[in-house]
């Protein structure tokens, strides 16, 4: 995650610099990646509502092929040449927020890294006091006990960085966003509670958007994302204050992005529009139309190609009991012959019964 964490650090260290307190550098950071962020959202919703137009021609696809695979998906492949949709085309913004999602959480456990800016051999010579224990979140107590009187970090910073330290704030009004919260009765139990109040308020926006539009989730994935904000209070007594504000405001303006999106490109207006990523759309999926098809051609010739599963069984033949009758008399006399010439053969007399 130190990787991820580099970049967003400076982003928020450069927020800090101005505001001078974590949880409002937190709040503007989010709102910084979401405005950033906001063209892959309508990307997204072009693509959920042109796949959402695309429904019915999709299963009268999936009612002409059945079960044979190959062909199905041949024919989607055409669809989607025609309609200028790339199924995956709403995989990459999911991507880019899992992407900050990790680089955040890093920022978040070492802000003597990202936002004190303190060099890495102190850092590490404070840690290792700690010792093994402190875990993820030992820059975080290392600031704790130093803000606290702690004199055990005096050897390790100058007086310069240790003002610095002393200096750093937090807080988020009464909260210290540094301290993981624990069910007791205190403000601290606000934060997994509103995590996972906005979570499902969220989730709930975008299913029912999504129903709207033609895209109901069925089965297991529709319980996962009824779970998901139940998992996040739960990751939320886990991790720093700080993480559940982050998730918090992060889903306060998901829901907001959410509306708005909705109301600036509803399905029937993506439906109407064709522009120049329609285009790029058609290309890509006629080169993966034109690859599938290939493939299945070759299949074909070398006789591997996967038989399709009959929709209905054959219709039962009528048995006809005479013929039935005679078949079974001719194989009684076919027996009894070939019983009669072993017997001739070893010496021995046939008899018949």
């Amino acid at each position: 995650m130190g990787i991820l964490g580099t970049p967003l650090g400076w982003i928020m260290y450069a927020i800090d610099s101005f505001v001078h307190n974590y949880g409002l550098s937190l709040i503007l950071f989010v709102l910084f990646t979401k405005v950033v962020l906001f063209p892959l959202a309508i990307k997204q919703q072009k693509s959920s509502a042109k796949m959402a137009s695309m429904s019915a021609k999709q299963k009268e696809l999936q009612k002409k092929y059945g079960k044979d695979k190959a062909k199905l998906n041949e024919a989607q492949m055409k669809l989607y040449e025609e309609e200028g949709v790339n199924p995956m085309g709403g995989c990459m913004p999911m991507l880019v927020q899992m992407v900050l999602l990790f680089g955040i959480i890093d920022v978040i456990y070492k802000p003597l890294k990202h936002l004190i800016r303190v060099p890495a051999e102190m850092i590490k010579a404070a840690t290792d006091i700690l010792g093994k224990t402190a875990g993820s979140l030992a820059e975080i107590r290392v600031i704790t006990l130093i803000q606290s009187g702690s004199e055990q970090f005096n050897n390790v910073f100058t007086p310069e960085i240790l003002t610095q330290i002393n200096n750093f704030d937090m807080k988020f009004g009464p909260i210290n966003l540094g301290d993981t919260p624990t069910v007791a009765f205190n403000l601290l139990i606000l934060i997994p509670i509103l995590s996972g109040l906005t979570a499902f308020a969220s989730t709930m926006i975008s299913m029912n958007i999504q129903k709207k539009n033609g895209q109901e989730m069925q089965g297991s994935m529709k319980y996962m994302m009824m779970f998901m904000p139940l998992m996040s209070v739960w990751i939320a007594f886990t991790m720093p204050a700080g993480a559940g504000v982050y998730w918090t405001i992060s889903n306060l303006l998901m829901i907001a992005q959410t509306l708005l999106v909705q109301w600036m490109w509803p399905p029937e207006k993506v439906a109407l529009h064709n522009g120049k990523s329609s285009e790029k759309a058609r290309e890509k999926m006629r080169k993966k139309r034109e690859k599938m098809e290939a493939y299945n051609k070759m299949m074909e010739e070398r006789g591997l190609a996967p038989k399709p599963i009959p929709q209905k069984l054959a219709e039962p033949k009528v048995i006809d009991k005479e013929a039935l009758q005679k078949e079974k008399e001719m194989t009684r006399v076919r027996l009894a012959e070939a019983r009669k010439r072993m017997a001739e053969k070893y010496g021995e007399t046939y008899n018949e019964e």
